[in-house]
């Protein structure tokens, strides 16, 4: 078994590097941008953002919006994949951590020259216009959106909510893109949210059911040694978790 584990790890490892020297030059060059945040950087062996943008297909010009952008890891990068002609929103929600770091990081972006920071109340509709937002990520939050004590079986109400207003500002044929700790086939929402992840299957369940279509996922974070049925941050998994990575299409 160690064997076998061991050959699909080189196997994962050899397929990333193909995927890698196959990115396109702008692509490229967002990652290796010298603005980026040191801190940011370190994290892109575990996260391979270009590969993963690469599948969400991110372009030159587009408008992005990047949901509870945090420090900006993802941000940074689309910003140099849009070039000066596209435009990234940096979506986060009001906090006093966020506010404690807001000037750092508008100094930062300032370095990019097409980010824009929206500061928005949980629970209130995104400040977009309808049909105006090309790619729209979620990244490691949809553990939070697919469980409800109240209904530990369904999908909670508030989320069949942001999954609405996600689809009205997308324009048709734009792109909702999910990057997710996977949890282990057949776990159901409790558990799952009790390992701060989510089952494939009721992810595209959930986000189908508000009307997008599943337009498939890539194995860019396939780690053989997470079982799926942990909490990731307990046993040493930070950032080297088994992760979906979903695209979902607003219908034309």
């Amino acid at each position: 078994m160690k064997l076998l584990l061991s050959l699909a790890a080189v196997a994962t490892v050899a397929a990333s590097a193909v995927m890698a020297n196959d990115l396109p030059a702008n692509i490229r060059a967002a990652v290796d941008n010298s603005n980026r945040n040191p801190e940011n950087t370190v994290r892109d062996a575990d996260r391979k953002p270009g590969e993963v943008l690469k599948f969400f297909g991110v372009e030159e010009g587009m408008t992005v919006v990047d949901i509870a952008s945090g420090g900006g890891y993802f941000t940074e990068v689309i910003s140099g994949i849009v070039g000066p002609d596209g435009n990234v929103r940096a979506h986060n929600t009001p906090s006093q951590q966020f506010e404690d770091g807001r000037a750092v990081l508008e100094a930062q972006y300032a370095k990019f020259g097409n980010i824009a920071i929206d500061v928005v109340e949980r629970g209130t509709a995104l400040p977009y216009e309808d049909n105006s937002v090309d790619v729209l990520l979620l990244s490691l939050i949809v553990h939070h959106l697919h469980f409800d004590e109240a209904n530990p079986d369904a999908m909670p109400e508030r989320s069949a909510t942001i999954y609405g207003d996600f689809k009205r500002v997308l324009k048709p044929g734009g792109v909702f893109a999910i990057i997710e700790h996977t949890a282990a086939p057949g776990s159901s929402r409790a558990e799952s949210a009790g390992w701060h992840r989510a089952p494939e299957d009721i992810i595209k369940a959930d986000i189908t059911s508000t009307g997008f279509i599943f337009d498939g996922g890539a194995d860019i974070h396939v780690n053989p040694d997470d079982d799926q049925m942990n909490v990731w941050y307990e046993v040493g998994l930070r950032g080297k978790t088994t992760r979906m990575v979903h695209r979902y299409i607003k219908p034309e």
